[in-house]
């Protein structure tokens, strides 16, 4: 399989997004940039050089190209068509054919994945900040995907470069690097991710529990619908207060699921609002944020609670609260 030698100036673009794919290229020497657009400007996914091969997921599952490719420097490359690929299926195993297109049609699902993203998130929100929580949405989907994308399995953890993390992350998103920076801080403390800085090595991020971060994520989505701007600014210490003392008598009374009584929670609780009006106020927002069935009266609310289904919720509301507290609910 020879294939056709062919010479790249710098700038000029090898393929365009939606293009029929009838090859794939080798890069014999050169450098070669591998994007999107997201309106004029390009989102660099891939930097290739002497020895990479590219267009190779369209030509597999015979799909139109998914993104765009450019000489950043002259560069040479030998074009591999389909009749030249064809010669060779007689000599490699059916097997093999069959790995390769499983492999580039995962490829492309999740560089489809960030592309529907992208155009939601341009024409959902008019800006970040007239939404509550969209900043910290919008980080945590892109992280997710970053985790499929960029993330090497090394045994049962993903290792992602936090410098290419950071840059996929700024160009999806246009915001400042020190959100990213903040943002990262924070899983790490939180122990959804770990940061890992070695003598002479790139800083790496490392995610032990991929599990977890989805269970995170999806929690802070669902209290996205439900939340406003105005009980985001209300969100502290007290909801989180008064909520563990409920799934506290939630659990002492020995049923599977039970009604708590808001404002008979004794006082005997550490800081929780000893003012019966707001008591019933953070009970009805919880409620929503949390999807809890409430009964409500003129002097009382109560919740129904099972300790068994609200046991991680706790934990998971003082995760968002020191977000929030970092002011990661907001582009500052």
């Amino acid at each position: 399989m020879a294939g056709q030698v062919k010479i790249l100036k710098e700038g000029e673009v090898l393929f365009r997004a939606g293009q029929a794919a009838d090859s794939m290229y080798i890069v014999r020497r050169g450098s070669l940039k591998v994007y999107f657009l997201k309106g004029n400007e390009e989102v660099q996914l891939a930097l290739l050089t002497d020895g990479a091969i590219v267009g190779e997921m369209a030509f597999f599952d015979q799909k139109p190209r998914s993104a765009y490719v450019k000489a950043l420097a002259q560069s040479e490359i030998t074009e591999i068509t389909r009749n030249d690929f064809d010669k060779l299926l007689t000599q490699i195993p059916k097997w093999l054919v069959t790995m390769l297109q499983s492999l580039s049609g995962r490829l492309r699902t999740t560089n489809e994945k960030l592309a529907a993203l992208e155009k939601a998130e341009r024409s959902g929100f008019a800006a970040a900040n007239d939404f509550p929580l969209v900043p910290l949405v919008r980080s945590l989907k892109i992280f997710q995907l970053l985790i499929g994308q960029i993330g090497q399995k090394e045994g049962s953890t993903v290792v992602l470069d936090h410098q290419s993390a950071l840059e996929w992350w700024m160009s999806l998103t246009g915001w400042p690097r020190d959100y990213f920076v903040r943002f990262t801080d924070i899983l790490d403390q939180q122990g959804l991710m770990t940061k890992k800085t070695e003598d002479g090595k790139p800083q790496r991020l490392i995610v032990a529990a991929r599990a977890r971060f989805q269970v995170f994520t999806d929690f802070v989505i669902a209290i996205q619908s439900k939340a406003s701007l105005k009980t985001m600014g209300e969100f502290g210490p007290a909801w989180i207060n008064l909520f563990e003392a409920a799934l506290a008598e939630a659990t002492s009374s020995g049923y599977e699921a039970y009604n708590v009584p808001i404002c008979g929670i004794p006082q005997t609780y550490p800081n929780i609002p000893s003012d019966m009006k707001l008591r019933m106020h953070i009970a009805e927002q919880l409620a929503n944020w949390l999807q809890i069935k409430a009964t409500k009266s003129n002097v009382e609310i109560l919740l129904r609670l099972s300790p068994k289904d609200h046991k991680n919720t706790a934990l998971l509301l003082k995760i968002l609260h020191v977000f929030v507290e970092a002011k990661l609910d907001r582009i500052a």
